[in-house]
């Protein structure tokens, strides 16, 4: 099954990375980035206000312990958000190409 990685990152710079090692390791075939995301969470008992970047994968649902462990590994942050998002219907030929560029 296809899937879609959602993680929020510092900054572009820090999505760009994270993105490219990735696609480099074969674990996604494709990453997109969005800048300049204005956040409010809860952190450490305080409201906090934040420009953050969303890192979206594009990946199969085999992949998803090592993508969540590897982006653990060199996240800035200590409790990164990474959420998965099933694919319910995808173009065949864009699914195929997506296995095609993970194996």
């Amino acid at each position: 099954m296809m899937v879609l990685i959602y993680i929020t990152t510092s900054d572009e710079e820090e999505a760009i990375a994270i993105g490219e090692l990735i696609v480099k390791e074969r674990l996604a075939a494709c990453s997109n980035i969005i800048s300049d995301m204005k956040s409010i969470y809860w952190w450490q008992g305080a409201i906090e206000k934040d420009n953050e970047a969303i890192l979206i994968l594009k990946t199969l649902e085999e992949n998803l312990d090592k993508i969540i462990d590897r982006v653990k590994e060199v996240h800035s942050y200590d409790n990164p958000c990474i959420i998965t998002l099933p694919v319910f219907k995808a173009s065949d030929d864009y699914l195929n190409w997506i296995k095609e560029e993970i194996k």
